[in-house]
């Protein structure tokens, strides 16, 4: 996640032409109860699979859904914890039935974003569990700090379904508390299989999901492999643009009155897959999705990121943008977050600073006379200062925050770069895409890794940049 930071200096920009076009959803019609059918093989990943009935004009959803979650931490569970985020949104969820491999039971414990599922017997390592849930979201009103919720034109579902958190054998279960900024959810890799169909067929929205849609009977069908979370928007005035880098869709949702916007972010897409796949890794999803939001920011899912209409509306068709700037963060994402996980609210500059950093890569690929301004627009006009390895609670201020983990963070990166060499720092984040592949990285492996590449002396910059000793 990344903020508005100032006001853009405009330079000339040629942006891509594209032709606005909407993409069509399915119909349905009512079909009986899903039974979803006990695993028989362990499974690699946590397997998600939803039903969701989307009620668009009255703002609610009736979900069922089942969890097959595999043991592999190493040590018996006798419970199982899972995020329900909307339960944050006051009335919004509603849990009406839970099952254990099949039994119903009634002796959870659901407190604040809390769901406590006890095992009895405890599931042994290497041992696999099915969940099945009923409930229903009564979606709010979109705030403009947050993406969850609804505006007249425009649903977004985000955190929207219960999941399991990581356990951590030293630490428990990683589930954090909320703060009003930075991110405070960990996410395990997981597969996800989901169903959504709509009250209304015949004025369905626009649906922007981070898979491409298949038709399954009366239902759409969207298949998603090793991602952290499944985010969708949805509204029936999205325009799209789309276009493609090898396998990668690249689709991007904008408003009437945006279009230069629109395309402009299409073909920054494409860039971007273009540019991090032989730099980072190959992109890890059949689709990246730029969405316009009315929000304060930017906000990074798998597959899927938000923009503030604001950038949008202030774009003038320059690279000299917070709209190119922050959308190429949100992107980034999808490789530090996404295909490298970390745990977003105690390590936040895993994700935050790798992607700060990619901004400046892109750049420097893209458009390297711009560089210098990159730096003075996006860093150091703030000052950047403080430990870059921070959390989310230390008690500093939002520009505290992200002076410190964003852009100290970057510069902690390009003083990196420059003390081990590019050959040396290139390989090491393909490396660490590499290693870290579908897994949770800490700032031990991170230097880890970063040391089969080097044998630099960077102690100092330890010393400099971080208050935990690496």
């Amino acid at each position: 996640m990344t903020r508005d930071p100032n006001a853009p200096l405009p330079t000339p920009f040629e942006a891509a032409t594209a032709t606005p076009t909407l993409i069509p959803t399915s119909t349905f019609t009512i079909i009986p109860p899903i039974v979803t059918p006990l695993p028989v093989v362990l499974l690699a990943r946590p397997y998600y699979t939803l039903y969701a009935s989307v009620d668009y004009d009255n703002h609610r959803v009736a979900v069922d859904q089942a969890i097959a979650y595999p043991n592999q931490t190493g040590v018996p569970l006798n419970e199982l914890v899972l995020a329900v985020e909307p339960m944050l949104y006051g009335n919004a969820f509603s849990l009406s039935a839970l099952s254990v491999n099949g039994l119903p039971i009634t002796n959870y414990s659901l407190t604040s974003h809390r769901l406590t599922v006890p095992l009895s017997p405890p599931l042994s390592p290497g041992g696999q569990v099915t969940l099945a849930l009923e409930y229903d979201l009564n979606i709010p009103v979109k705030q403009k700090a947050n993406t969850f919720g609804w505006l007249s034109y425009q649903t977004n579902l985000t955190d929207w379904y219960p999941f399991v958190v990581p356990y951590d054998p030293s630490a428990g279960w990683l589930l954090h508390d909320f703060m009003p900024y930075g991110e405070h959810l960990v996410y395990d890799a997981s597969d996800f299989e989901v169903y959504l169909r709509f009250a209304d067929p015949s004025s369905a929205p626009v649906v922007a999901a981070p898979a491409l849609p298949e038709v399954s009977g009366e239902w759409t069908r969207y298949r998603l492999n090793a991602a952290r979370t499944f985010a969708m928007s949805m509204s029936r005035e999205f325009l799209v643009t789309e276009s493609a880098v090898g396998s990668v869709v690249v689709r991007s949702y904008y408003f009437a009155g945006h279009e230069d916007a629109g395309a402009k972010m299409s073909f920054v897409g494409t860039q971007v897959v273009g540019l991090f796949e032989p730099i980072f890794a190959p992109y890890p999803y059949p689709v990246i999705n730029v969405v316009e939001l009315d929000y304060n920011d930017g906000q990074e899912y798998d597959g899927l990121c938000f923009l503030s209409s604001n950038f949008y509306e202030t774009y003038d068709g320059d690279s000299q943008t917070n709209l190119v700037t922050i959308g190429v963060h949100e992107m980034a994402h999808n490789w530090w977050f996404g295909l490298v996980g970390n745990d977003q609210a105690l390590e936040p500059w895993l994700d935050e600073a790798m992607a700060v950093y990619s901004e400046r890569i892109f750049y420097e690929y893209t458009n390297p006379g711009l560089l210098d301004w990159w730096w003075q627009f996006r860093v150091n006009y703030f000052g950047p200062n403080g430990w870059v390895d921070m959390s989310i609670y230390d008690g500093v201020s939002f520009r505290d925050y992200t002076n410190a983990v964003y852009l100290n963070g970057a510069t902690f990166l390009e003083d990196l770069r420059v003390r081990i060499g590019d050959g040396a720092f290139f390989a090491f984040l393909k490396d660490y895409a590499a290693q870290l592949s579908g897994r949770r990285a800490t700032a031990n492996d991170f230097f880890a890794i970063l040391r089969q590449h080097t044998t630099k002396d960077i102690s100092d910059l330890l010393a400099a940049y971080f208050v935990n000793p690496h």
